[in-house]
Protein backbone atom coordinates (compact mmCIF):
# COMPACT_ATOMS: atom_id res chain seq x y z
CA UNK A 1 0.00 0.00 0.00
CA UNK A 2 2.84 2.24 1.24
CA UNK A 3 4.79 1.47 -2.07
CA UNK A 4 1.43 2.19 -4.44
CA UNK A 5 1.38 5.62 -2.81
CA UNK A 6 4.87 6.62 -3.28
CA UNK A 7 5.12 5.65 -6.45
CA UNK A 8 2.05 7.47 -7.16
CA UNK A 9 3.78 10.33 -5.79
CA UNK A 10 6.86 10.11 -7.44
CA UNK A 11 4.54 10.24 -10.66
CA UNK A 12 3.01 13.15 -9.98
CA UNK A 13 6.51 14.66 -9.51
CA UNK A 14 7.53 13.25 -12.55
CA UNK A 15 4.82 14.81 -14.55
CA UNK A 16 4.47 18.30 -12.75
CA UNK A 17 8.40 18.71 -13.14
CA UNK A 18 8.91 17.55 -16.61
CA UNK A 19 5.37 20.26 -17.62
CA UNK A 20 7.52 23.30 -15.65
CA UNK A 21 11.01 22.01 -17.61
CA UNK A 22 8.94 22.13 -20.81
CA UNK A 23 7.59 25.67 -20.36
CA UNK A 24 10.95 27.01 -19.10
CA UNK A 25 12.84 25.11 -22.39
CA UNK A 26 9.80 26.66 -24.74
CA UNK A 27 9.93 30.41 -23.18
CA UNK A 28 13.76 30.30 -23.89
CA UNK A 29 13.30 29.13 -27.43
CA UNK A 30 10.74 31.62 -27.95
CA UNK A 31 13.39 34.04 -26.97
CA UNK A 32 16.90 33.06 -28.21
CA UNK A 33 15.51 30.91 -31.70
CA UNK A 34 18.14 28.18 -31.06
CA UNK A 35 17.74 25.01 -32.63
CA UNK A 36 19.57 23.11 -29.44
CA UNK A 37 16.56 24.33 -27.41
CA UNK A 38 13.81 23.40 -29.45
CA UNK A 39 15.01 19.59 -29.38
CA UNK A 40 15.59 19.90 -25.41
CA UNK A 41 12.22 21.27 -25.54
CA UNK A 42 11.30 18.19 -27.41
CA UNK A 43 12.58 15.86 -24.98
CA UNK A 44 10.41 17.54 -22.14
CA UNK A 45 7.67 17.28 -24.08
CA UNK A 46 8.23 13.43 -24.29
CA UNK A 47 8.99 13.38 -20.76
CA UNK A 48 5.64 15.35 -20.24
CA UNK A 49 3.44 12.95 -22.40
CA UNK A 50 5.53 9.73 -20.76
CA UNK A 51 4.55 11.06 -17.28
CA UNK A 52 0.83 11.51 -18.45
CA UNK A 53 0.70 8.30 -20.60
CA UNK A 54 2.22 6.27 -17.06
CA UNK A 55 -0.51 7.85 -15.19
CA UNK A 56 -2.96 6.72 -16.98
CA UNK A 57 -1.85 3.14 -17.34
CA UNK A 58 -1.62 3.56 -13.81
CA UNK A 59 -5.01 4.38 -13.00
CA UNK A 60 -6.92 2.32 -16.06
CA UNK A 61 -5.17 -0.41 -16.81
CA UNK A 62 -5.01 -3.66 -15.10
CA UNK A 63 -1.42 -4.22 -13.30
CA UNK A 64 -1.32 -7.71 -15.31
CA UNK A 65 -1.27 -6.28 -18.44
CA UNK A 66 1.45 -3.34 -17.98
CA UNK A 67 4.27 -5.82 -19.44
CA UNK A 68 2.81 -4.76 -22.87
CA UNK A 69 3.55 -1.00 -22.71
CA UNK A 70 7.01 -1.45 -21.50
CA UNK A 71 8.39 -2.06 -24.91
CA UNK A 72 6.58 2.18 -26.13
CA UNK A 73 7.94 3.71 -22.73
CA UNK A 74 11.65 1.91 -23.46
CA UNK A 75 10.97 3.49 -27.05
CA UNK A 76 10.08 6.63 -25.79
CA UNK A 77 12.76 6.94 -23.54
CA UNK A 78 15.25 6.42 -25.96
CA UNK A 79 13.97 9.09 -28.28
CA UNK A 80 14.12 11.67 -25.16
CA UNK A 81 17.78 10.17 -24.91
CA UNK A 82 18.74 10.84 -28.34
CA UNK A 83 17.43 14.30 -28.55
CA UNK A 84 19.22 15.14 -25.81
CA UNK A 85 22.35 13.82 -27.05
CA UNK A 86 21.97 15.99 -30.21
CA UNK A 87 20.83 18.90 -28.49
CA UNK A 88 24.79 18.52 -27.01
CA UNK A 89 26.24 17.58 -29.81
CA UNK A 90 24.58 20.09 -32.12
CA UNK A 91 26.83 23.32 -33.24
Amino acid sequence: MISTMIYNLSLAIFTVIALALFVISILAYRRTRKSKLLMVSIAFLFFLIKGLWLSYYLFTVPEETWGIFLLPVIILDTVILLLLYLSLVKG
